[in-house]
């Protein structure tokens, strides 16, 4: 079952990458939790899209990397990295970090961003 999930977390990310919104929201529940590094947590997909603009707002040039996806049982871990021109003071940012994510019934349930990947993996009896 978890390689399923695997599946679940990857296709919405793609999706999400490739500018389709609709598709990468088809993996969260409804009734998601997204618990981003500040703020929130934000509830249901609208809130998934509000978090995410709110972030992405914050930069020109945008862009977003995933790297791996670490099978956790119910719950996968996502590396990521991402980067940017911050808006406000005009420097160029690249960040690496991961995603918890709790897959039931074939959509994402909860999310917990980390900045310390290492942190992330350990919160799912990893490393």
């Amino acid at each position: 079952m978890s390689s399923r999930n695997v599946q679940v977390v990857r296709a919405s990310m793609e999706a999400a990458q490739a500018g389709d919104v609709e598709g990468a929201l088809a993996g969260y529940a409804e009734d998601v939790v997204f618990h981003p590094l500040v703020a929130g947590p934000y509830h249901g997909r609208l809130g998934v899209v509000e978090q995410m603009m709110t972030w992405m707002a914050e930069f020109d040039d945008f862009w977003f990397e995933s790297e791996e996806y670490v099978d956790a049982g119910n719950r996968v871990v996502l590396l990521w990295r991402q980067g940017g021109r911050g808006k406000a003071s005009g420097v160029d940012v690249t960040t690496e970090g991961a995603t918890v994510m709790t897959v039931a019934g074939g959509f994402i349930r909860e999310a917990f961003v980390y900045a310390d990947r290492d942190k992330a993996l350990r919160s799912v009896g990893l490393k």
